[in-house]
């Protein structure tokens, strides 16, 4: 007899069932290991229970967890182990539990040793992360705060038992998250953070110089694209990702549908209605069906003068930007001169402290109420109305909303928006399947309200593509 375990793992990379070839290698058991249409099948052999043992101690204490691991069942079967051992490719994870132990174990011969790669998930190469990054003691507006003492992860922020468990996953996704510490809060000026476990030899030998200095978190400028997941709802997403959620096939020329093909061929769909909601690429609503692939909705890209132009065109709107302008002067003077993308124009309306996407969502999530103001999300012939939006916010704030409460409002209109005009699309040409994109998405606020107002049908997010990057 033989135990199997069968494990839900949707991406193709093979390092996770790697570490169980190891584990089968380092304990001695008859086992084996095979990967799959989207699953991994574990056999062991129940021949010799002292082995089994072995195999069951040496994962307990080293075999990592996967943010992309699934559903396991486990039955006991006669089933005999392949005899052909699993072989992984080199992967750009992070350090595992076994190299963790040889760096930081002052026992050990590799301690503090910054050649250290991973070779414990059947790799026969080795991935040699090159980073240049300079971690700091010291915040620096947007930084990421690298994780120096583990120990200190809950009594320094506000974190569920799902974002430890992909916080310290294999992967080291960052996510946002609230401070709690009152003197993390006045170091930064910040009540929410993007966090990130030690992810590479070089952030844990940095990390634990520090700890040991009595230092339990460091900051440091995020290369460009690392991954970073959004939890909401029990969803796990990664908004970017260059290291580990699946390649994208170049099926078109443009980023924003070549995402959205990718996207629908994972999930099976010859025909679906998409919302990207992306600032690198643009805000836009794809269609494909029988007739092809086309954006059925694409705003145009935000133009701050064209828009406040407009609003001077229409004298309501006129009569608005001069009283605006008598409440808030300073702000009036660098709405016109400095150049600003949309959400910095937001941001600078609600008069927060920095003018960046950044600080406008972070400004979001401070509001904890349910339901927030009506901000006008209309089009035009020409197409979405930006001046008719930037004058409902302005309308607010010289109403004396709260820049929190009118933060959240702005997200949570994104997405009605959304949800309104997938509706209409799923009417006019009668398509039910429904693709989520763009890196909007990584705002909880946008997407919880996406989630909790789509009755249309359920949306599809994956899992294996990153939502947004290049």
């Amino acid at each position: 007899m033989s135990i199997v375990q069968s494990i839900e793992y949707p991406i193709e990379h093979r390092y996770f069932a790697g570490f169980l070839q190891h584990a089968i290698d380092e304990s001695g058991v008859r086992g084996s290991v095979e990967q799959s249409d989207g699953r991994i099948t574990l056999i062991l052999s129940e021949e010799d229970p002292e082995a089994l043992k072995r195999f069951g101690l040496y994962t307990q204490k080293y075999l990592p967890h996967s943010i992309f691991l699934g559903e396991i069942s486990t039955e006991r079967l006669e089933r005999e182990p392949s005899a052909e051992r699993f072989v992984s490719p080199a992967y750009p994870i992070a350090p595992c539990p076994l190299c963790l132990e040889e760096i930081t174990d002052p026992a050990s011969e590799r301690y503090l040793d910054d050649t250290v790669v991973c070779t414990h998930y059947a790799n026969e190469k080795a991935y040699r992360d090159e980073d240049p990054t300079y971690f700091s003691p010291h915040f620096n507006g947007n930084d990421t705060v690298l994780l120096s003492d583990a120990s200190r992860a809950k009594e320094l922020f506000v974190l569920t038992d799902e974002e430890i468990k992909a916080l310290f996953s294999i992967e080291k996704p960052t996510l946002r998250v609230t401070v709690k510490d009152p003197e993390l809060q006045r170091l930064t000026g910040k009540k929410f953070l993007r966090l990130k476990a030690p992810y590479n030899v070089k952030s844990v030998l940095a990390a634990l110089n520090a700890k040991e200095s009595g230092i339990s978190t460091l900051f440091f400028n995020e290369r460009l694209d690392e991954p970073e997941m959004v939890l909401v709802q029990e969803r796990r997403h990664m908004i970017y990702d260059n290291r580990l959620s699946a390649s994208l096939e170049p099926l078109h020329e443009d980023p924003l549908l070549n995402r959205f093909l990718n996207i629908a061929a994972e999930a099976g769909f010859d025909e679906a209605i998409g919302a990207a909601l992306s600032r690198r690429h643009g805000i836009a609503f794809p269609l494909m069906n029988f007739e092809g692939l086309r954006k059925a909705i694409a705003f145009a890209p935000f133009n701050k003068e064209a828009t406040i132009a407009a609003m001077m065109g229409d004298e309501r709107r006129r009569t608005l930007l001069e009283r605006f302008a008598s409440a808030f002067p300073e702000t009036s003077v660098r709405l016109a001169e400095e150049d600003l993308g949309l959400f910095e124009v937001i941001a600078m309306i609600l008069g927060l402290e920095s003018a960046d996407y950044e600080t406008l969502m972070e400004k979001a999530l401070e509001f904890h109420g349910n339901g927030g103001l009506k901000i006008d999300m209309n089009f035009t012939e020409e197409g979405f109305d930006y001046a008719a939006m930037l004058g409902s916010i302005m309308s607010f704030r010289l109403a004396g909303t709260e820049p929190h409460y009118l933060a959240y409002s702005v997200f949570e209109a994104f997405g009605d928006m959304a949800v309104s005009v997938l509706g209409q699309l799923k009417r006019e040409f009668k398509i039910d399947r429904f693709i989520l994109q763009g890196d909007l998405l990584g705002n909880p606020v946008l997407l919880s309200r996406i989630l909790s107002k789509f009755q249309i049908s359920t949306p599809y997010l994956s899992t294996r593509i990153a939502l947004d990057g290049a």
